[in-house]
């Protein structure tokens, strides 16, 4: 009898850079990490990575609009995994985010097609992280 090869151990491999900017671009979903007066936060926002840059929109008087106002230091992370397989990645970016109030840049970002809010409603404000580090780690093989 043969061993499922699903159930094989992997091993863990840093990513490069580079990796980590194109794992970055095949999701859409990612959590930014921030310290405010209430503790550690850890929010899902769905985000899209142009011009080397994560982008997220959120509400005016929402709790994120804070972040830029206070030009916070985030962490923002992304993975992925496959439980049948037992293959994953992750990627955690560190930066400062900041409000965008460039007409431009705003434009550019609204018209990208995968920040479209998932909760619905209108999120007119656009964040962008300027990551300072990017790191990741893959389990691979078998």
């Amino acid at each position: 009898m043969t061993a499922n090869p699903a159930h094989k151990p992997g091993r863990i491999r840093e990513m490069s850079e580079a990796e980590c900017r194109e794992m970055i671009t095949t999701t859409t979903v990612g959590r930014i990490a921030f310290v405010d007066d209430d503790g550690q936060q850890l929010i899902p926002v769905n985000f899209a990575f142009i011009d080397e840059a994560i982008y997220f929109r959120t509400l005016s008087d929402g709790f994120l609009a804070q972040l830029a106002r206070k030009q916070r230091e985030v962490a923002f992370g992304v993975d992925h995994h496959d439980d049948t397989y037992r293959l994953g990645w992750n990627v955690t970016v560190k930066g400062i985010v900041e409000q965008i109030e460039d007409r431009a840049t705003i434009n550019k970002v609204l018209n990208h097609g995968r920040l479209a809010p998932w909760a619905g409603g209108v999120r007119p404000l656009v964040m962008r992280v300027s990551p300072s580090s990017m790191q990741g780690r893959r389990v691979v093989g078998h």
